[in-house]
């Protein structure tokens, strides 16, 4: 069964059209893929971990990461589309190209805004980045 990955932010409904795109093809392949929906989370900068133990902020971050996925879980499972969640922690380019290439995916699907011209840029920062480090396929929706 082939891995693609949605990276979600929980922001805005951005990160969401991705899900969108799947769930409307979701009759266009012969084997419905795995869908891992990733949520990556900054590090907690200062000195936090004098005040918070490793275990503490390991659970912070996988319940606001698990806040954040949330809503994308939630459509792709009305759909009948049951995805893997997961929360990380870091640069969120870097780790959703590491995540990607760890668990093997076929796919990475970002959403966009879309902006061009020299009001905005063709893709966020993130997208961009990790277009200039990934070697998977990526699917970019606006």
């Amino acid at each position: 069964m082939a891995n693609w990955l949605i990276p979600v932010d929980g922001a805005d409904e951005i990160s969401l059209k991705p899900v969108e795109w799947i769930i409307t093809h979701r009759d266009d392949w012969k084997a419905m893929p795995m869908i891992h929906l990733l949520n990556v989370q900054r590090p907690v900068s200062g000195d936090v971990s004098q005040f918070v133990n490793a275990d503490q902020l390991r659970d912070f971050h996988r319940e606001e990461g698990l806040k954040a996925l949330a809503g994308a879980q939630a459509k792709l499972e009305e759909a009948g589309i049951v995805p893997v969640l997961h929360v990380s922690v870091g640069d969120f380019a870097e780790t959703i190209v590491d995540f990607a290439d760890s668990r093997g995916c076929e796919q990475i699907l970002l959403g966009t805004r879309g902006h061009t011209g020299l009001g905005g840029t063709l893709l966020g920062s993130v997208a961009s980045k990790v277009t200039h480090l990934t070697k998977v396929p990526l699917l970019i929706v606006r």
